[in-house]
């Protein structure tokens, strides 16, 4: 019984290894260690600089990508029944997650009356408490890291990205 969970464990462990990532999973981390640069060492301390920067990073990541994917004959598998669902509450919870997180990096603002307040105020309320601290240097890069992640998992959902070698050479003609 053991020895059969100890190769379950290795088998998954195998797939995982870092041999294994996929050329976009590779960019990501690239970007996402180049926004945590921007976090600590703050060498950029404008946020909208920041944001530029994070901007044009994600565009040549995504010309590398394009670019691999043409050379490799990548072709797209196309979308599954849940992937659009998906996509929508991994954004809605993107902006549950950042408005969160602004109001808990914002002392001076208070937690928003859930029960007395309409849905369409509750939401410009909490857009404005976000912008606030997007504005902030310290966490601009912070907000820029959590959006990687999620446009990522957006694009996995997608099937525009695979995390995997062998899932995304699976999906190219001719390899």
């Amino acid at each position: 019984m053991f020895e059969k969970l100890k190769k379950q464990i290795k088998d998954k462990n195998e797939s995982n290894s870092p041999q294994n990532m996929s050329f976009d999973f590779k960019l990501f981390f690239a970007y996402h260690i180049a926004m945590m640069i921007l976090f600590g060492a703050r060498p950029i301390e404008d946020p909208f600089c920041q944001a530029m920067f994070a901007l044009a990073l994600g565009g040549v990541l995504f010309v590398l990508s394009l670019t691999n994917k043409i050379k490799r004959n990548w072709s797209w598998p196309g979308l599954s029944i849940s992937s659009i669902p998906t996509t929508i509450f991994n954004l809605v919870f993107l902006y549950l997650f950042f408005a969160f997180a602004a109001y808990s990096m914002n002392p001076k603002v208070g937690v928003p009356d859930f029960e007395n307040t309409e849905l369409t105020v509750l939401l410009q309320d909490s857009w404005a408490v976000m912008q606030h601290a997007f504005n902030q240097p310290v966490f601009t890069p912070w907000f820029l890291a959590g959006a990687g992640i999620m446009v990522f998992n957006i694009l996995t959902n997608l099937k525009l990205v695979c995390l995997k070698k062998d899932e995304f050479e699976a999906q190219c003609n001719g390899s």
